[in-house]
């Protein structure tokens, strides 16, 4: 079994049968984990809960999970531990091995995600509440930070969103937009990623290829983030909503989440996505060198009509190299 994949996790596991209850703790402990302690009754469940703050807890066959979970909820949905029924990690009379292992790691990643989009869901709601009474430049300090912490979370640059919203304005502007709308695209911008503060950092911050789960799970990063700007009454939000659900459109209705074509997709989400490619090819990722502003600038023509939006292209060229890269 692979001896880091639950490196660090707290266990409870609850049950009377106490063989089945040692094989699982050996089991847990050869993957990683920091601490198991058995229950062998639910009414000790509190007390152990308290001292061990566990992660999540394992009910044997013999134990309710919806029972363990009521004698849990003072400690919160969210906050609390999660509560798995050994059936759900290993088939019928198997024993747990990496399979089962690995499913646990996954309840506890769906888990992580839960715990940090109900933050950002706070601290977005918290910054609409003080609208009324804040100045326009505090809320938009405000959405700043909400960009800033979702990019430390996956870029070795912290000038990433930042580079991709001067590039879409500019290009906003070169296709003829009024000032007030390559205002808001140059202020909604750096949200397009907002999302991938709730994708795992095993997934989000590795260093190799992703494998196909891996990569659905990371697309799930737009529609997160759409969910926490959604039902604003705000136009900049309002912006900001569009382009982090819709950033990963193609113009071929080939990308994602909603398999969007054509003028289907916002414009605001089409000029971001061209300036994200952009900026990504062009500066070094754990998982890539950097490209050439040439190559990269080749590679995004060769997208017009496919993945990007041929107009959208053609005002990416007009701007020339000074344009793409100049402050």
């Amino acid at each position: 079994m692979d001896d880091d994949v639950l490196a660090g996790t707290r266990i409870l596991v609850i049950g009377s049968n106490r063989d089945t209850a040692e094989s699982l703790r050996a089991a847990l402990t050869a993957a990683g984990t920091s601490s198991v302690e058995l229950v062998p009754a639910p009414e000790l469940l509190a007390a152990h809960a308290a001292a061990a703050q566990p992660e999540v807890v394992v009910c044997l066959e013999d134990t309710d999970p919806a029972a363990v979970w009521s004698r849990l909820h003072p400690l919160g949905p969210v906050a609390g531990p999660a509560v798995v029924p050994l059936s759900d990690l290993v088939a019928d009379g198997e024993p747990f091995g990496p399979a089962g292992a690995g499913r646990l790691r996954l309840v506890l990643e769906h888990r992580a995600m839960g715990v940090r989009l109900a933050e950002l869901e706070a601290l977005v709601a918290n910054q609409a509440l003080s609208a009324h009474r804040d100045s326009r430049s505090v809320r938009v300090d405000t959405l700043e930070r909400l960009a800033r912490a979702a990019e430390y979370r996956d870029d070795n640059s912290t000038e990433h969103t930042q580079r991709v919203a001067v590039l879409a304005a500019r290009m906003a502007h070169s296709m003829g937009q009024d000032d007030r709308t390559v205002g808001l695209i140059r202020e909604a911008a750096p949200l397009h990623d907002l999302g991938k503060i709730a994708i795992p950092d095993s997934i989000l911050l590795k260093p190799g290829r992703l494998d196909p789960e891996e990569f659905e799970v990371v697309k799930t990063h737009a529609v997160l983030g759409a969910r926490v700007l959604e039902d604003s009454e705000s136009d900049l939000l309002v912006v900001a909503e569009q382009i982090a659900r819709s950033h990963h459109e193609r113009w071929d209705g080939e990308g994602y989440p909603d398999c969007l074509g054509g003028e289907e997709i916002p414009l605001v989400a089409r000029l971001v996505a061209v300036a994200d490619v952009f900026d990504v090819l062009v500066h070094e990722r754990p998982y890539k060198e950097a490209w050439t502003v040439a190559d990269a600038a080749r590679e995004i023509r060769s997208g017009a009509g496919l993945q990007f939006d041929p107009d959208v292209v053609g005002a990416f060229d007009a701007l020339g190299a000074g344009g793409w890269t100049g402050g």
